[in-house]
């Protein structure tokens, strides 16, 4: 029988002991959990790019992992502690937007708020969420500025080994999340934005290769003053930019052995616009 996995995904970083303390805690619960690090070199306090982060791995695991995502600037204040479960697979950490891209993609609406600012949006179809209130799921006692160690690894410990979420505490039909914004096409444009900037300085966009593979000729990607014309297919193509599909399915703008983000002096909200020319 294939053991149950749980992963973790924090801003904790590797120089202090809370990604060990909560290891340690999961596997006092659970010895069979084999615990997976997605990173722990999410930027400090930064939700966002937790969210971006928790969505870009989540999918590459079996169905059934339990997911826990710890970028938590609010702990110890009225935010609540959550697990939410979607189809083939559960979710355990703050109720602060970490969970909006992961929720985006799932079809939730859009939370009426202007981008990256917290909302609240009804759950998608086929989801369930509870506010974890049940202490004896908990590790005691629990400290108000460590609830990764004390409320969310041990959840996660007692999901993977078998318990109903159900027992968590009471059913939401709400949870946080901000908007993400969404590439717009339009008489031969799409407008989108840079969300994400890799350790490489790669410019991931928020605009889908489905977006670029249904426009029947070449196009040019516009950004920072700068253009460039056509794909690559990898990021040694020629010229000092190259737009590339990257491995998470989005257009992404990259210096040949070097940082796109340095060279353009771009980074996350820039705007990114793709022109269209028909053959």
């Amino acid at each position: 029988m294939a053991r149950p996995i749980i992963t973790l995904t924090t801003d904790f970083g590797g120089a202090d002991i809370y990604v060990g303390a909560m290891k340690g805690v999961i596997l006092g619960i659970n010895p069979d959990a084999a615990i997976v690090d997605v990173t722990h070199e999410v930027p400090p306090q930064d939700v966002r790019a937790g969210a971006y982060a928790l969505d870009a791995a989540w999918d590459a695991f079996p169905p059934g992992t339990v997911h826990v995502a710890v970028v938590d600037p609010g702990v110890g204040t009225d935010r609540l502690p959550i697990a939410a479960c979607g189809p083939g697979a559960t979710f355990v950490g703050p109720d602060n937007g970490t969970l909006s891209y992961v929720l985006a993609r799932a079809g939730a609406p859009r939370p009426d708020a202007a981008p990256f600012v917290p909302g609240s949006v009804t759950l998608p179809d086929g989801w369930t969420a509870y506010h974890l209130t049940e202490r004896k799921y908990w590790r005691e006692p629990v400290r108000s500025t460590f609830h990764g160690r004390d409320i969310f690894a041990p959840v996660a410990a007692h999901l993977s080994a078998g318990l109903a979420p159900s027992a968590l505490g009471p059913r939401l039909t709400h949870v946080t999340a901000f908007a993400v914004p969404v590439a717009v096409e339009s008489d031969g444009r799409i407008e989108g934005c840079v969300q994400h900037v890799d350790r490489y300085g790669n410019l991931v966009t928020n605009i889908a290769e489905a977006l670029l593979s249904a426009a029947d000729g070449a196009l040019t990607v516009g950004i920072g003053g700068r253009e460039v014309t056509g794909l690559s297919t990898s990021f040694q193509g020629e010229g000092p930019l190259v737009a590339v599909i990257g491995s998470g399915g989005w257009l992404e703008v990259a210096v040949p052995n070097g940082s796109a983000a340095r060279e353009l002096a771009a980074g996350i909200g820039d705007a990114v616009v793709v022109r269209l020319s028909p053959r």
